[in-house]
């Protein structure tokens, strides 16, 4: 997105706040956590599963000054501190945001944006269940520290990566975590997992995030297996295997 277009957000009320690198963690040599100081951006935020945000990252390709925006979801967010965390995968095709995480340094200034677009997760659920890859993780941390204690989650991921096991998993009684290798075209092993593992139930509710072919194969598990509809589902591609992401 280019300059003129956050011009154009600008004038629809989406306000930008100043937001600097504090600290840096990486889990893995390709999942970096980088953790940022806004203390008005974080004042009074209502923190709820999946909350994400705009994150204005420079551009380089597009000519000096140029930027462009990605959306994240907010880990970590510590009101009282005056902090917040994002998480980055570091894919092999980066775009703009991806390339600035693996430079990143303390001290660096950016711009970001709420958006504060809220999932309605019907009343009288007392199951969750959370699928999808790596990029999807930051999300279904949210879910797990803003989940109910009475509602149990079990969450399905698929990857490849012989450490997936060092990523950070949000520590939550009655939670179950599959790791899933893939096998095939992507999301196939994901789907037969869930499908293996999983029938319907009632008062239970479905979300998937990551790569969109991914994506497309558990759609039709939650939809056809699970019997969910859109009221008790939701699915959102982040990325698409073969362009640059991030």
């Amino acid at each position: 997105m280019a300059n003129w277009q956050r011009g154009v957000l600008r004038l629809m009320g989406v306000r930008n706040h100043a937001v600097e690198v504090v600290s840096i963690k990486d889990f893995t040599p390709w999942y970096r956590r980088i953790v940022f100081s806004a203390p008005e951006f974080v004042r009074g935020l209502d923190v709820f599963p999946t909350l994400w945000l705009r994150l204005w990252v420079p551009n380089p390709a597009r000519g000096e000054g140029e930027v462009s925006q990605r959306g994240y979801t907010f880990v970590d967010v510590r009101p009282g501190d005056g902090t917040f965390a994002l998480d980055f995968v570091l894919h092999e095709t980066a775009g703009p945001a991806g390339e600035w995480a693996r430079r990143a340094e303390p001290g660096e200034k950016l711009e970001a944006a709420l958006t504060p677009a809220k999932i309605s997760v019907p009343d009288g659920t007392t199951a969750v269940l959370l699928a999808g890859d790596a990029t999807a993780l930051p999300a279904i941390t949210s879910w797990l520290a803003h989940v109910p204690d009475t509602v149990a989650v079990r969450v399905y991921l698929e990857d490849s990566h012989d450490d997936h096991l060092a990523l950070p998993q949000e520590p939550r009684a009655g939670t179950e975590f599959t790791w899933v290798t893939p096998d095939g075209e992507r999301g196939a092993a994901l789907a037969a997992a869930i499908t293996a593992a999983e029938s319907a139930a009632p008062d239970r509710y479905a979300w998937a995030a990551g790569e969109r072919s991914l994506v497309k194969a558990v759609r039709p598990v939650f939809r056809d297996h699970l019997g969910l509809d859109r009221s008790h589902s939701f699915t959102q591609s982040y990325w698409i295997e073969g362009r640059s992401a991030g």
